[in-house]
Parts: structure tokens; sequence; C-alpha cells
């Protein structure tokens, strides 16, 4: 089969999930329409990419981030809740801006020395929701896959 039609038939059964599976947020492990849509989309990329197909040209044929892609395949068997923190304590205050001031100094090293330290401070039992919010992120999503990145890179 060509490289244009495998696109082309990996593309027609990715289109039909892509609305749902984008609302897809958190835990990958629940049981909603949406995360079902999500592992149907990533099963059907990692078939895709097994019969040589490419990420690149499927991507611009589905209007989507190529790195979208590329994460969900790269980082199909990496799983951050797998990783479970040392302690569920509340943290204060002055733990997250400690937390964070490391966080800060890694990021000026290197992006795995940043990687490796946000996993540190998950696995210490930091809330990346807190650690987010006190370094002005609107999200927590960039530091869980920075997470996961450095366990990917571990494991």
């Amino acid at each position: 089969m060509s490289s244009e039609n495998l696109v082309k038939e990996y593309a027609a059964k990715i289109r039909p999930l892509l609305p749902l599976a984008k609302k897809a947020y958190g835990s990958r492990s629940q049981d909603t329409p949406a995360h079902k849509a999500s592992r149907e989309y990533t099963e059907i990329l990692l078939e895709f990419q097994e019969k040589g197909g490419s990420l690149p040209k499927l991507a611009k044929e589905l209007n989507v981030a190529y790195a979208g892609l590329r994460r969900r395949v790269v980082m199909n068997n990496v799983s951050v809740s797998a990783y479970k923190p040392k302690s569920r304590l509340k943290s204060s205050d002055q733990d997250i801006a400690a937390a964070a001031r490391r966080v800060v100094t890694a990021k000026e090293k290197s992006v795995e020395e940043y990687h490796d330290q946000l996993a540190k401070e998950y696995e210490s039992g930091i809330s990346l929701s807190n650690l987010a919010k006190h370094m002005s992120l609107s999200s927590a999503a960039p530091l869980y896959y920075g997470v996961q990145r450095s366990l990917q890179r571990k494991s």
C-alpha cells in the first residue's frame, strides 16, 4: 500500500474519533466516552506507525499538530499515575514555594534537569496543580508532561 493511501485510510479511521477524543482530560484510566475515544485514537496511531506510516503526513491530513500525534505514540506506555507520590500530606505554601524555586533553577540548567526535578517534586508529594498555580501557569498539564518525559527517559 502506498504511503498516501495509508495516510488516507488511517485519517478516515481517526477523523470520527477526533471531536470526542479532544475532550478527554485528566487521568487516562477514566471510563468516559471521551477517554474511550482517546484510547482508540492512540491505538489506531500505534497501528499506523507500526505499518510504517508517516506521522507528519497524517497530522497534516487530519489538520492536527504533529507534536500531539507524536506525544500519543511516544508516551503511550508512560503513566504518571503509576508513580504515586510518597506522601499525600498537604504541602505548606513554603514547601510549594521551595519546590517552585528548585524547578525554576533546574529549568535554567536544561530541559532534562527541569523534567527530572518535576518528577522529584511529584514523587515527594508536591501537588503539580498547586505548583502550577505558584508558578503562574494556567494549567498543570505541562508539568505532568515534564514528569512523563522524565519517567520515560528513566524507563
